[in-house]
This record gives structure tokens, C-alpha cells and sequence, in this order.
């Protein structure tokens, strides 16, 4: 089962695998497959079985993070397109104040929410 969720996450898993060769930071969880590294942004990513949080996140992050990794999971090579790209972009708009409502407002921030609830 393993092998093929790797391969039914693999896009995400590749570009999660080089962004922690580049980073080269430490594991702050393992929960099953899924590794939490903390990284110097003040935001998380998650990408199949690698997130990236700040090294201060605390549970709530982590558990976001997590449900993001839930998502990857059950949508596979089109987790990218329906997830991590939307997500992207709400992120950036958010942060840059052109959004006003919830951040967990949006479908994938609140699909990821619900997700992550399972680690509580």
C-alpha cells in the first residue's frame, strides 16, 4: 500500500524531497509516511509526505499542515491543481490584505482544517 500511495503522491513527493535537500532542516514530527520539518519561512507547505512549518508552529499549524498531507493522499496527482495551487494563491492574497475574510474560509484551508482535526 505504500508503494503506491508514493506513486499516487509522486508530483508532490518530488518537489517535497527537493525542497528538503535544499533546506536540510530538522524533523520535528513523523506521523506514519509524513515528516514535519521546521524551515525559516513564517508559513507552512505541505507536499505528500513532507511539510514544512516555522520552527516555532505550534499544534494547530502542525495539525493544518497535516490535514493538507490527508488531502494529498486522497486526491493524488490532482492535489496540486485542486489544492496546493488555489491554496497557494488564497495565501498570498490573504497575506497581502486583498482578501478580508477567515483565512480558513476558503474550501482547501477549511477541507484542511477538518482533515488535521483527526491528530487532536
Amino acid at each position: 500500500m505504500t508503494a503506491l500511495l508514493f506513486i499516487w503522491q509522486l508530483p508532490q513527493i518530488i518537489i517535497g524531497a527537493t525542497i528538503r535537500a535544499l533546506m536540510g532542516k530538522k524533523i520535528l514530527r513523523r506521523i506514519g509516511n509524513v515528516r514535519i520539518y521546521a524551515w525559516s519561512h513564517r508559513s507552512g507547505v505541505s507536499l505528500g509526505w513532507f511539510c514544512f512549518v516555522p520552527e516555532e508552529a505550534g499544534k494547530e499549524m502542525i495539525c493544518h499542515e497535516y490535514g493538507h498531507t490527508r488531502q494529498s493522499a486522497m486526491l493524488g496527482p490532482l492535489y496540486l491543481l485542486v489544492i496546493g495551487i488555489p491554496s497557494f494563491l488564497w495565501a498570498i492574497l490573504w497575506r497581502s490584505g486583498a482578501i478580508r475574510r477567515d483565512y480558513h474560509s476558503f474550501y482547501t484551508e477549511r477541507w484542511a482544517e477538518k482533515e488535521g482535526s483527526l491528530l487532536h
